[in-house]
């Protein structure tokens, strides 16, 4: 006869199998849901759709001689994204709109994270001419702004590796499939992706550039910074008078060589990536080139060429004649909310000649009608932080998160942080509302400047600048006193304001 202990023991040794079992269960319905995506991708969905792998190779390094892209790696919601395209007619192709009908967004989903965690090796370059890969290095890293080209590597990122969750990567594309889809942008046989900004862009490529730019895309690999294009020697290049109202800088090519030279390249330098090259004077992610586009020569976005013949002048925010040494102190105190460098030290000394070089040609003592951002008219409507969150939602939030935090990829910033604590502190010029309408109205969205209508502008500007962001470094005592120092004569200024329960500029509010 079975004992009482045995009876318990056997028990015991059952729930202990029972609960073996049931976990057992629970691991395989894990793996299965993990080897669902490998599934579609390696064997398709029997009797619905053939497998990914067919064309786009096991691990998505593509094929077809580059008829079938490199999927491996691309940001996963950047995948969904595309799939559901192929799915719903929004995207048509002929071989993938038919097999991604067939997908639930369960398959959708787990095809894209098996791809984007697959690192098969590159397929080895294309054979390019010098000539070919200088142009396509030159549109992929300065842009073609004339045409409305921005560089390649401001919205992929740095070394051209993608910026979740809209952003793919580059590197290493296939070339005949990148000028394939650069040539759908330009005649709209496929959509212009986020806020049609690809079809804007591909517009101002010619046929050469595209294909130059799919050359030396396909040229680079992965973690590779692919580096602005420095000829053996400068071009000839012979400075003329310009007027003040139609001057062009000149060219990239024609920087000279020499210790001055070094000094203008360093200027540039810390110009695109203010944190890597000026960091010590630094408090945010910002740098100089997110306020002044294609390197500070936009004449729509306040150009270093107009400001540098521009001083020293007077200014209302300090009540002193500034030097352009002195002004540039001010953007690294408010704009980068770090420290003042000396004005005689290597970064302010490198800045200044850099835009004294971009003015080459340019009277001094006649202000160019480039200078600041192109004054907007008064908006019709007083501006509304709740239609600007709307607007921000739809036309800025792709680029600049959310959260206004900007995106990074790799830890690296590639879009800017419009408020919180990586951003421009209250001091600075662009948290004046009207200021802030006025480079938004020309400039943004990101390529597309000038599409968005006066009262948008103002209304997604004052959304922006009433969200909390870094104390004014002038911070005087209380938010009341420095508000009534400092903000009181600034049209639809924040500082000061409760907004959701929080006074901003006080220290509690300082952080999102």
């Amino acid at each position: 006869m079975e004992t009482t202990a045995h009876a318990i023991g056997r028990g015991r040794l059952a729930a202990i199998l029972s609960g073996v079992s049931i976990a057992l269960g629970f691991l395989a319905s894990a793996t299965w849901a993990l080897d669902a995506g490998e599934s579609i991708a390696l064997r398709g969905i029997p009797d619905k759709a053939p497998a990914c792998a067919t064309c786009h190779g096991a691990h998505g390094e593509g094929g077809g001689d580059g008829l079938y892209p490199r999927v491996a790696g691309l940001p996963t919601a950047y995948l969904e994204t595309q799939l559901k395209a192929f799915r719903d007619g929004s995207r048509s192709n002929a071989l993938m709109s038919p097999m991604a009908k067939v997908l639930t967004d369960a398959d959708i989903a787990a095809v894209a994270d098996y791809f984007n965690r697959q690192a098969p090796e590159f397929p080895v370059a294309p054979g390019a001419k010098q000539a070919q890969l200088a142009r396509g290095q030159a549109l992929v890293t300065i842009g073609d702004w004339a045409h409305g080209v921005p560089s390649c590597v401001s919205c992929h990122g740095p070394v051209l590796q993608g910026v979740a969750p809209a952003m793919p990567a580059l590197s290493g594309q296939w070339p005949r499939y990148i000028a394939a889809q650069l040539e759908a942008f330009r005649h709209s046989t496929r959509p212009g992706g986020p806020l049609g900004l690809m079809s804007r862009i591909a517009s101002g490529l010619s046929d050469d550039d595209t294909r130059d730019v799919a050359l030396y895309i396909a040229s680079l690999r992965p973690g590779v910074m692919p580096e602005i294009p420095r000829p053996s020697a400068p071009e000839a290049y012979r400075a003329v008078a310009q007027s003040p109202d139609a001057f062009t800088p000149p060219p990239e090519a024609s920087m000279p060589d020499g210790p001055f030279g070094d000094m203008v390249r360093l200027g540039e330098n810390i110009f695109e990536d203010t944190p890597k090259h000026a960091g010590k004077y630094v408090g945010n992610t910002l740098s100089c080139r997110n306020c002044h586009l294609d390197r500070g020569r936009h004449p729509r976005s306040s150009p270093m060429w107009a400001a540098y013949v521009h001083y020293p002048q007077y200014r209302k925010k300090d009540g002193t004649v500034n030097t352009l040494q002195a002004r540039i102190q001010g953007c690294f105190r408010y704009s980068e909310n770090g420290a003042a460098p000396a004005a005689d030290s290597p970064e302010i000394t490198a800045l200044a000649s850099y835009f004294y070089w971009l003015a080459t040609g340019l009277p001094v003592g006649i202000a160019p009608k480039a200078v600041g951002y192109p004054k907007l008219e008064s908006p019709k409507e007083p501006p509304s932080p709740a239609r600007g969150a709307r607007v921000y939602a739809a036309k800025c939030a792709l680029c600049h998160g959310e959260d206004g935090a900007g995106r990074n990829a790799d830890g690296k910033p590639v879009f800017p942080a419009l408020w919180g604590s990586r951003s421009f502190n209250w001091g600075a010029g662009m948290h004046q509302v009207d200021m802030a309408a006025a480079f938004i109205k020309s400039n943004m969205p990101y390529a597309a400047g000038g599409t968005l209508t006066d009262q948008e502008a103002w209304d997604v500007a004052v959304f922006v600048n009433s969200r909390p962001r870094p104390q004014d470094p002038r911070f005087t005592e209380s938010v009341e006193k420095t508000r009534l120092l400092y903000h009181k004569d600034h049209k639809y200024d924040y500082y000061g304001r409760e907004i959701d329960g929080k006074v901003l500029g006080a220290p509690s509010a300082n952080r999102p």
